[in-house]
């Protein structure tokens, strides 16, 4: 008998899974989709603004997209193994005939495939109900490509597989509530590294600089931007950002999946 993986323990696993907490994946995408629909009724509402010229405005349609996903993942990380934050509902998840691989990968595939597919399933669909009254009303409008918003660069991807491991790693760690403790630790890491970036920019370079860092932020590639006395001005990536990348992109939510499956291992002993 093979303890690590079997397809139809597995099958088993998520048909339960799936059965009893139906409702609360309804009610994840219910929640996506209206904030989808809010979106598009904010462009709809820039587009008849008096303040807004449509000659030269772009609906950001590619917006809403890394929003709904960002959200998903992270809220689905949280809740497919929220049984692990609560040691009644631990033991009794821990009791199942699954091993601790197969609740980790119920869990993923939940949280990264199903989740980013069925919000771009429901962005498809809304924004191709929604874009005929668009061009209805303002013939000739012009659309954001999705490059403007990071969605579809290396980057971003941060956002929802370091988020969704995250939020995973939360549930089986931090008890309860974990969900806005996952979320203060990643708000105050962020903190930290925006603090560390601009002190370490602001000793390399004189005081007679002018440097303005465009973020630390993860999911964004490491460029900046300085200014001598108004004499010159010069944009520049790290050297470092291949390796920034990979560490970010593949590294670390590898290490944070692991990370959750060892946690889990340990409830079982």
């Amino acid at each position: 008998m093979n303890n690590t993986f079997d397809s139809r323990r597995f099958g088993w696993y998520a048909r339960k899974e799936i059965r009893e907490n139906w409702k609360a994946y309804a009610l994840g995408l219910v929640a996506v989709l209206a904030v989808l629909w809010y979106f598009i009724y904010q462009e709809w509402g820039y587009l008849h603004s008096p303040f807004f010229d449509k000659g030269d405005y772009k609906v950001n349609i590619f917006r809403s997209l890394a929003i709904m996903i960002g959200l998903m993942t992270c809220v689905a990380g949280s809740y497919t193994l929220k049984a692990f934050s609560e040691q009644k509902r631990a033991f009794t998840t821990l009791t199942l005939p699954v091993s601790s691989f197969e609740q980790l990968l119920y869990a993923w595939i939940m949280t990264v495939p199903f989740s980013i597919g069925a919000c771009y399933v429901l962005w498809k669909i809304a924004w191709s109900m929604a874009l005929p009254y668009f061009l209805k009303d303002t013939p000739g409008l012009a659309f954001e490509k999705d490059s403007v918003f990071l969605v579809t660069n290396p980057y971003f991807s941060v956002f929802y597989f370091g988020g969704s491991a995250a939020f995973m790693w939360g549930a089986v760690s931090l008890g309860r509530l974990n969900f806005l403790k996952t979320l203060g630790i990643l708000i105050g890491v962020g903190l930290v590294f925006e603090w560390g970036q601009n002190r370490l920019l602001k000793a390399i370079f004189p005081a007679d600089f002018s440097i303005q860092a465009y973020s630390s932020i993860p999911w964004l590639p490491q460029m900046a931007q300085i200014q001598y006395k108004g004499v010159f001005s010069r944009q520049f990536h790290s050297t470092f950002e291949n390796i920034y990348g990979f560490w970010w992109i593949l590294c670390v939510p590898l290490l944070l999946y692991v990370i959750t499956f060892l946690k889990i291992k340990e409830k079982e002993v």
